[in-house]
């Protein structure tokens, strides 16, 4: 079912409507009213003519018996005979003992006893008695009453039938009247209308919107406002388009990552350079990241101290061995009356910086004992040059009187000064290793001919090894001799951390290109051995530290030096009694540019 729609074209017409018919039922009434009333007082003054005129006969007949002429018994009987020969269709004449000598009005509603107790005038008069209306006169010489009965309904049709055409008049005038109310109330509503429809085309950012109404009056003054109030609506509205449009480029450029929340620490808002931060940390998006213990207390702090606050943090799942480092600051979000709706939190991957000054920091060690150690290798290699030229001309002279003893003695000594000769050689690569000379490697092929080198010693712990390379022909740009020497170290320090029937996953793919990097090859040496503390992690690198008491400490120092000259980087993921995984990373190689470095040695 549609509802009657009461708009503002119905709120102006049946007020209307209701007035004009109140107005025309009130005149029909009076007028009917009127009419009536017009009509009971003719009926009421002629009655009374017509009982005025039988009095007169009746004091003729009383003359007449006070004369003598008369008895009263015949002059009573002529007198009730006169008035059944009158018009007296509805008369009666009641004595003073209130019996009825005449009796022609009949009446649905009882009138005699109540007509017998009214108080009557001598002159005569009128009653009403329910719906019956009572003309009447005394006569006091003989004490009669009469009168004539009158019903009031018989006067409505007598009125009806007069006032007809004034009925008729009424209903062509209210008829007449509602069409020029309809003419009206939509004169008057329709420019109303139309201003409401163009609000609602507003409202829908129709801002080219104008109301064209030629008009003088009020309404014409309201929509030559409402023209004006739309086109600086417009111009405000364009402007702060345009600054909504710059605000969020700014945050769509900026490389910071931005998130607000409210003062509850809800998030509100997020730029896409914190959702592109974000996906770099796994199993972190940006609600996830609020809810960190330690950034909702740096928001927390913010709230309640007012000041802006900055701190470094440190993010690691469990499930994962990486960490990101993010440079956090928040500070207070304040409306245009310096209240505080919320934070404001930016922050910035420094995992790269982290790294970097982690490098620099070990470089500089690194040099600081790659110079104290080449100048002690020389110091050391001289005299152990002679000490060994020295043994060797003993051990020629008394070959024949040593004994086996002293035979074995000489021969340990021999080895070990080798073995020192060795270290020294160690750590004068580590202290100055040769430039490196780029070309195209393919990584399988390295790979490959260095687990053929070390066959035997992964046959003897018992070692498995398991190759997974995602794609065939992974080639870097590298010193080949000093990628086999990384390969082969990593591989030593995998079978040392392990215990026989250990297993080894080398394995190789190509990782997308980042914010940070362009795409790399990545080489991992997983193992599952001893794994290594955190403690430990930090000195990994550093020259002479091991935890092998066969180790020389130089093998992972080694591999770091080489990685850095060859472009590439090396990061150790590892858990003790889990573990350990060395992921080494160069830049990526296209096969199609082989050919350019084909016979040519690149020095850097």
């Amino acid at each position: 079912m549609k509802w009657f729609r009461f708009d503002i074209e119905n709120k102006i017409l049946i007020p209307f409507v209701l007035l004009l018919i109140l107005s025309i039922v009130t005149l029909g009434g009076v007028s009917y009213w009127t009419g009536y009333q017009m009509l009971l007082r003719n009926e009421t003054e002629h009655l009374q003519k017509h009982l005025k005129s039988y009095s007169a006969y009746l004091n003729d007949l009383n003359r007449q018996v006070e004369a003598g002429a008369l008895d009263m018994e015949s002059a009573k009987g002529q007198a009730i005979a006169y008035y059944h020969q009158t018009d007296a269709e509805n008369g009666f004449i009641m004595t003073e003992e209130n019996n009825l000598l005449v009796s022609l009005f009949v009446s649905e509603e009882p009138w005699i006893e109540a007509f017998q107790e009214t108080e009557k005038i001598d002159s005569g008069g009128s009653v009403q008695i329910g719906s019956n209306v009572l003309v009447y006169r005394q006569y006091q010489p003989w004490g009669w009453t009469i009168g004539y009965g009158m019903n009031r309904q018989m006067f409505s049709q007598e009125v009806l039938d007069s006032q007809k055409y004034m009925i008729l008049l009424a209903i062509v005038s209210l008829v007449l009247s509602m069409q020029a109310a309809i003419l009206i109330s939509y004169h008057i509503s329709k420019p109303i209308r139309q201003l409401v429809e163009a609000f609602g085309r507003v409202g829908q950012d129709h801002m080219s919107e104008k109301v064209s109404l030629l008009r003088k009056d009020e309404i014409g003054q309201l929509a030559k406002a409402f023209n004006e109030m739309i086109e600086r609506l417009r111009i405000s509205t364009t402007k702060l388009l345009d600054m909504t449009r710059f605000n969020e480029d700014i945050l769509r450029s900026i490389t910071t990552g931005i998130i607000t929340t409210d003062s509850s620490g809800d998030l509100l808002s997020v730029n896409p350079a914190a959702r592109e931060i974000l996906e770099q940390i796994p199993g972190v998006n940006d609600r996830e990241f609020l809810m960190l213990k330690d950034i909702r207390q740096q928001i927390q702090k913010t709230l309640e101290s007012g000041d802006s606050q900055n701190m470094i943090h440190t993010l690691q799942q469990q499930e994962s061995p990486e960490k990101r480092y993010l440079d956090v600051m928040t500070s207070q979000l304040k409306n245009e009356a310096e209240q505080v709706t919320g934070v404001i939190c930016s922050f910035r991957d420094i995992t790269e910086r982290k790294r970097i000054e982690n490098n620099m920091e070990l470089l500089d060690r690194l040099s600081s004992i790659g110079q104290l150690a080449a100048g002690m290798a020389h110091e050391i290699r001289n005299p152990l040059a002679g000490m060994k030229t020295s043994l060797q001309v003993l051990q020629r002279r008394l070959i024949q009187e040593e004994s086996e003893t002293s035979q074995r003695l000489f021969s340990n000594t021999l080895y070990e000064i080798d073995r020192i000769d060795s270290l020294i050689t160690e750590l004068l690569n580590f202290a100055r290793p040769r430039k490196p000379e780029y070309e195209p490697v393919e990584i399988p092929t390295v790979l490959q001919r260095s687990l053929d080198l070390h066959r035997k010693t992964f046959e003897e712990k018992m070692i498995e090894v398991e190759l997974k390379l995602k794609e065939p022909g992974l080639m870097i740009l590298v010193d080949q001799r000093q990628l086999e020497q990384i390969f082969l170290n990593l591989m030593l320090n995998a079978v040392n951390a392990m215990e026989e029937y250990g297993k080894l996953i080398i394995s190789g793919y190509q990782q997308p290109a980042s914010p940070f990097t362009g795409p790399l090859v990545v080489i991992e040496f997983e193992d599952n051995g001893s794994g290594i503390s955190e403690e430990e992690m930090e000195k990994i690198f550093n020259p002479f530290y091991t935890t092998d008491p066969q180790g020389t400490g130089l093998g992972l120092s080694v591999v770091h030096e080489l990685v850095k000259e060859n472009n590439g980087q090396i990061d150790v993921f590892s858990k003790v009694r889990e573990g350990s995984r060395f992921r080494v990373s160069f830049p990526q190689i296209k096969a199609g540019e082989r050919e350019k470095y084909e016979d040519q040695s690149i020095n850097y």
